[in-house]
């Protein structure tokens, strides 16, 4: 009685209560649980009935508690069970402890009151207020039921979930979807005595996993089930719903519809409550994409030592190079070292962010990795050891007295075309040195990347590279806005079009400095080249882009679409890489592998069908956060069997109906 007046506390005070909880699932009860052994004034807000979600699974569902090594923390009894059990093991809880619920009762508003809120909501006709110091949203991921949009879809004979298969029995049943839900439903009411057609709109069972696909195709084959497939409903009647396929037509004898299709989040609800959703652009959002581009690209223009556009020479800028030049006694750097110096830190400061943030051994190896790389190979032999020791005046061999030139090593053709070009006397040497450093490059590129590639695949990417290295620091904190349409896989051949790009670039340059072919117009063309491929490759694309659009595209533009190098260990992978990404059959569908994905792939997908994830079917870099992310150990490292891989790709999935 004393929640029914919808304000003020759960005693009747008018002081506001500690907290109110929208939702009475697991999560909302849970909270509910705690709070109330804390001794925090609350209620809970439902719209429908405590754990309304799995109270619609089907009769005797299986409900597993895993993963098992996470402890609840919560007095909620949760062990493997059927719903049933479940169920009333969590409602005899709710006896015991005599929560504060009021339901059915929705919340359709939260105001910011002072320090605290105002809850609006409804309980039938009643609208009601209560006044509260935080608020705890435990709404579930469900949202509501996605619904088909077409005539007829609220008559009596339409349902969205399914409660008991037996309710159909020696009925006609439509099931409308492709998912595991409507593939489950769907054998189960055959196996129930229902006649059952299943319409989807895919050309095949694409999102489901591998036991329920087995189990509809063999329903299917049995004539247990009726199959049709790129089919759309357009009209729900009694006793028959329409269907079409392309500009094909046809009428299916029905009973009853099940629609399982899928939910959609309460957007409209969380728009008015203040909540933004991740990715969703606003006017701070693009002033921070904004301004973290200009810090990019300045960043980049004094690193690279180029002009700040759109300025030219003279002007007022000109001096932001000279006035980074100093004189270290052992020698002078300017901003390109600097910049080199600050890229480095960027990389050991989040790294040790992200070595703290992913617990299993490989991300920790893997960071390390990162870390030791980049600070040794990418700046402390190149830019301070080296340096130091020619000026101590050791006695080095002719090859080493250039250590910039391990960069050739360390950065490998294409990712930079400079790991195999040398021209006759450059640098003071002899001509031999400056051949031999082109035949080290060409060895990295074409014997140590593949070798390397046939063990590791592409781990290149996500455990050495320098680009890479600022992608999974800087950049970690972006990899789930990754895009994942069809347009954007098939933009990774980009990266081809500038491998296939290096490869003249290289060759006119390289002529050009041994004079191979002597030729005026060869020469302005290796120019021309140069000019270019340094401007939009090396300068833009390599660097300011790739960089510039991490808060927005997530942390692989570059990697993914461009990059030169990828592109070659692509091409090598998918033929001869042996390491792949192996899946069991506990996936439960929840998405965290995919989202998390830097690459954007459908890994969910892969592991719902229990295919392997390898270079032959994916972009994939093995950098296993999709590993580390899955919550039911689905996913691990395997080897992969070159004769008996599928080049299937997974796609994005049909749009929903």
């Amino acid at each position: 009685d004393q929640l029914g007046t919808g304000s003020g506390s759960a005693d009747g005070s008018d002081e506001p209560l500690d907290v109110v909880i929208v939702g009475a699932g697991p999560a909302g009860i849970g909270a509910a649980l705690a709070l109330q052994a804390r001794g925090l004034r609350f209620a809970v807000l439902e719209r429908e009935q405590p754990f309304a979600t799995i109270q619609n699974f089907p009769k005797s569902k299986l409900i597993f508690s895993e993963p098992r090594e996470i402890q609840t923390g919560s007095s909620l009894w949760f062990e493997d069970a059927v719903k049933e059990d479940l169920v009333d093991r969590w409602e005899q809880a709710l006896d015991d402890q005599s929560l504060p619920i009021r339901q059915p009762e929705e919340v359709v508003n939260i105001e910011r009151d002072g320090d605290g809120f105002i809850v609006h909501s409804k309980a039938g006709d009643d609208k009601q207020t209560t006044r509260c110091r935080r608020v705890l949203l435990a709404i579930g991921r469900r949202g509501s039921v996605r619904k088909l949009g077409v005539p007829g879809e609220d008559g009596d004979q339409v349902t969205y979930s399914l409660k008991d298969p037996a309710d159909y029995d020696g009925k006609r049943l439509l099931v409308v979807g492709g998912g595991d839900s409507a593939v489950e439903a769907a054998v189960a009411c055959a196996e129930a005595g229902a006649e059952v057609t299943v319409s989807y709109r895919g050309n095949e069972f694409s999102r489901v996993k591998a036991g329920n696909r087995e189990r509809i195709d063999a329903a299917a084959q049995s004539g247990t089930v009726r199959l049709e497939m790129g089919t759309v409903a357009t009209e729900i009647r009694e006793g028959a719903v329409a269907l079409k396929r392309g500009e094909e037509e046809l009428e299916v004898p029905a009973d009853a519809v099940l629609v399982l299709i899928g939910t959609t989040l309460p957007h409209g609800f969380l728009k008015r409550v203040g909540l933004r959703m991740a990715g969703q652009m606003d006017v701070l959002r693009a002033l921070w994409i904004a301004a973290f581009a200009a810090m990019t690209y300045a960043f980049y223009v004094l690193k690279a030592k180029r002009d700040l556009f759109p300025f030219g020479p003279g002007h007022p800028f000109d001096g932001a190079h000279e006035f980074f030049q100093v004189d270290l006694g052992w020698r002078t750097v300017d901003a390109g070292f600097w910049g080199t110096c600050i890229y480095a830190l960027i990389i050991v400061g989040f790294g040790i962010r992200a070595y703290q943030k992913y617990p299993r051994p490989e991300q920790k190896r893997r960071y390390v990795s990162l870390i030791l790389f980049q600070c040794v190979f990418l700046f402390g032999i190149p830019e301070i050891l080296g340096p130091l020791v020619i000026h101590l005046g050791e006695s080095v061999p002719e090859i080493l007295a250039r250590p910039w030139k391990f960069y050739a090593v360390s950065v490998p053709w294409p990712l930079s075309i400079w790991s195999v070009i040398e021209g006759p006397g450059w640098g003071g040497v002899a001509p031999a040195t400056n051949a031999l450093w082109i035949l080290i490059g060409l060895l990295v590129a074409f014997v140590a990347v593949p070798l390397y590639v046939r063990s590791q695949g592409q781990r290149f990417c996500s455990y050495l590279c320098g680009c890479g290295g600022l992608a999974e620091t800087l950049g970690d904190q972006w990899r789930h806005l990754a895009p994942r349409g069809e347009d954007s896989h098939r933009a990774e051949w980009f990266g081809r079009a500038v491998l296939f790009l290096a490869v003249p670039v290289t060759l006119l340059i390289l002529n050009d400095a041994w004079q191979f072919f002597a030729s005026g117009a060869l020469h302005d063309t290796a120019q021309f080249a140069q000019q270019w491929y340094g401007l939009m490759v090396d300068f833009w694309l390599a660097s300011v882009v790739g960089v510039a659009l991490y808060p927005y595209l997530g942390n692989r533009v570059w990697c993914r679409f461009f990059c030169p190098l990828r592109a070659w260990m692509e091409i090598l992978s998918k033929r001869i890489s042996r390491i792949t990404i192996k899946s069991n059959d506990k996936c439960i569908g929840c998405g965290e592998c995919t989202r998390y994905c830097q690459m954007g792939i459908q890994v969910q997908k892969f592991a719902q069908q229990k295919r392997d994830m390898d270079n032959g079917n994916s972009a994939c870099i093995q950098c296993g956060i999709c590993i580390q992310v899955c919550p039911m150990e689905v996913l691990s490292v395997g080897d992969r069997d070159l004769k008996k891989t599928d080049p299937r790709p997974v796609g994005p999935e049909p749009v929903p109906r």
